[in-house]
């Protein structure tokens, strides 16, 4: 065999190695789960892990929105999408905004892709909601039994979804405390190789109506 074609060979049998080395790297990188972590205490936290990074994404900060020039006709604005629903309800803060966060985020999970929802893993849920009573001891009452009627269902429906060994849900009501007080925090994972392939499902699935057109 002349020298030129074994030196040939050799350079192609390298790139092949380099490159099913690479693969075989991508391919173990999509079966390590990112992990998603959502803290409450007065408003939301939210940081992404993947191996030993850790990305916060809320609160981010606060960007400078620069001034429009004032409009006569004012543009009609475009629905939010999936992401953007679930930006805005963690924009919210208080009491009020984390029960309409809590269950606006269970309707999208609702809506959410089949295919994504079974691959997602509900890790820990625990949450302990205490009402405050001093102020107002009836009033008090009244809120704590309005929210325990509405968080205990909300949160089994959302156990339905995403099933949890590791949850606790409280809703406490206490005379002697003067604010509301939320302390929640949720983990929740997917592995990656798993929204590529829904991704790609998808994808070939709205290739489907072009083939009918062409």
């Amino acid at each position: 065999m002349p020298v030129f074609l074994t030196v040939l060979l050799t350079v192609l049998y390298v790139i092949l190695g380099i490159i099913g080395g690479l693969l075989l790297l991508v391919l173990l990188l999509t079966l390590i789960p990112v992990r998603a972590e959502l803290r409450f205490k007065g408003k939301f936290e939210l940081a992404v892990k993947y191996l030993f990074f850790r990305v916060p994404l809320l609160p981010g900060e606060p960007k400078e929105e620069p001034e429009e020039p004032e409009e006569k006709e004012e543009k009609p604005k475009d629905k939010p999408g999936f992401i953007g629903k679930i930006k805005a309800a963690l924009k919210r803060e208080g009491l009020g905004g984390f029960l309409q966060a809590l269950g606006e985020l269970i309707k999208l999970l609702g809506q959410a892709s089949a295919g994504i929802l079974k691959r997602l893993k509900l890790r820990r849920f625990d949450l302990y909601l205490c009402v405050a009573g001093a102020g107002d001891a009836a009033a008090g009452a009244e809120l704590y039994g309005k929210i325990s009627a509405g968080v205990y269902p909300a949160c089994g429906a959302l156990f339905t979804l995403l099933p949890c060994e590791r949850k606790g849900v409280t809703v406490d009501l206490d005379y002697e405390l003067w604010e509301n007080l939320v302390d929640f925090s949720a983990e929740i994972s997917i592995l990656p190789l798993f929204v590529v392939m829904e991704g790609l499902r998808l994808a070939l699935k709205s290739l489907k109506p072009l083939k009918k057109i062409l």
